[in-house]
């Protein structure tokens, strides 16, 4: 049985208010922002499944029959609970610079620390040219940024850090007293204003006037700035540093909702928990999927999710994860899914629930389903 889902939009201030609404070809601009929409069974907020009067929640679907739901793998791996969230990401403004712990970091922080104990490894799929902050640079790049912009606070603060590298570096910004922090970001925004023919400088200026005062600007001069084409796919590991800008993507995570902050936040920053998790070398891969192929898998390293991309034309494409729970997501034209016993057709950025029950499924269509499944092996 696949399940139609009604997306939970959220509603955070830093959202568009034209392009989740556009894309589903709903009239806009809305009129809250809308940030993210979400498909899964999070408890923070569950898609309704079902009609009328038979309504409820995937999240409880799933506790009725999680065998039939997740499959006896899924079950025995995740404590009978769906391990991965969809969502689709569209912001108008920056969202702070953040990382997410690993399964271990979570299981061995402090009481009180995160919210949950898993981990939360993203994976972006964009849909439109999208911007982003992502993965540290490396120490010398930092170095010969701080020189081309004269920033001379800043660049004692890394002849300080040479020694021991880009962290140590992150923690002499994080944990430098206000007065210091507030020369040291004045210091780069000028700079990077007077550099605007230059993309990174311009973002981290560009991103200062939405944050006055923010520290985070500082912590941008050591991140790489990325601006990626449509149909573009970013594995973000956890212990990544990003941060997300502008533009729509499809993204795929670990369900979880654990954060460390580390600038462009009104909210707490936890230095000492952000310094135990973050991986300054490993680098952020962009992969743009093969042209002229229907089906792509994408690579991942992680068991909690796996993303692919279907193209079926006109053809009768399988979709890909047999014997797992998937969410499939249509993004423009529309998609018809068939399991042998019906079939139900989606629109742009409708989605559903195929549960692992079912064993196969195909699809058709002028749009592109978007397949989420577990990264589990077999």
């Amino acid at each position: 049985m696949i399940v139609r889902l009604e997306p939970r939009i959220r509603d955070y201030a830093w959202g568009s208010r034209t392009a989740l609404a556009e894309l589903a070809g709903r009239p806009s601009p809305t009129e809250s922002p809308e940030a993210e929409m979400w498909m899964g069974a999070h408890e923070a907020s569950p898609c309704v499944v079902g009609h009328h009067d038979d309504r409820t929640t995937l999240d409880k679907l799933i506790a009725a029959d999680p065998i039939g739901m997740l499959g006896e793998t899924t079950v025995t791996q995740f404590q009978r609970r769906l391990p991965f969230l969809l969502k689709l990401l569209a912001p108008e403004q920056a969202l702070s610079i953040q990382a997410h712990p690993s399964r271990e970091e979570a299981l061995t922080a402090p009481t009180g620390t995160y919210v949950d104990n898993w981990p939360k490894p993203e994976a972006w799929l964009t849909v439109t040219e999208f911007e982003m902050f992502a993965g540290t640079l490396a120490f010398d790049e930092i170095r010969s940024a701080a020189g081309e912009l004269q920033c001379q606070r800043f660049g004692e603060l890394i002849e300080a850090a040479a020694g021991s590298g880009v962290k140590q570096l992150l923690r002499s910004i994080l944990q430098a007293e206000e007065s210091v922090q507030r020369e040291l970001t004045e210091e780069v925004v000028r700079a990077c204003g007077d550099r605007r023919d230059h993309p990174h400088y311009e973002a981290i200026h560009r991103i200062a006037a939405q944050f006055p005062g923010d520290v985070g600007a500082a912590v941008l001069l050591t991140m790489r700035h990325h601006v990626v084409p449509a149909n573009s796919y970013v594995f973000l590991p956890a212990g990544v540093l990003h941060a997300a800008v502008h533009g729509v993507t499809v993204e795929i995570l670990a369900n979880s909702d654990n954060v460390v902050r580390a600038g462009l936040t009104p909210k707490r920053i936890d230095i000492t928990e952000l310094l135990r998790i973050v991986d300054v070398h490993r680098p952020v891969v962009v992969e743009e999927p093969p042209s002229g192929v229907r089906v792509h898998s994408f690579p991942v390293d992680v068991p909690y999710f796996q993303l692919h991309q279907v193209n079926p034309g006109t053809q009768l494409e399988e979709v890909p994860g047999r014997n797992k729970p998937r969410i499939v997501l249509c993004i423009g034209g529309t998609i018809t899914l068939d399991d042998g016993v019906e079939q139900i057709e989606l629109g742009p950025a409708q989605s559903c629930f195929v549960p692992a029950s079912v064993d196969h499924l195909h699809c058709s269509g002028d749009g592109t389903a978007y397949v989420a499944t577990t990264g589990l092996v077999g």
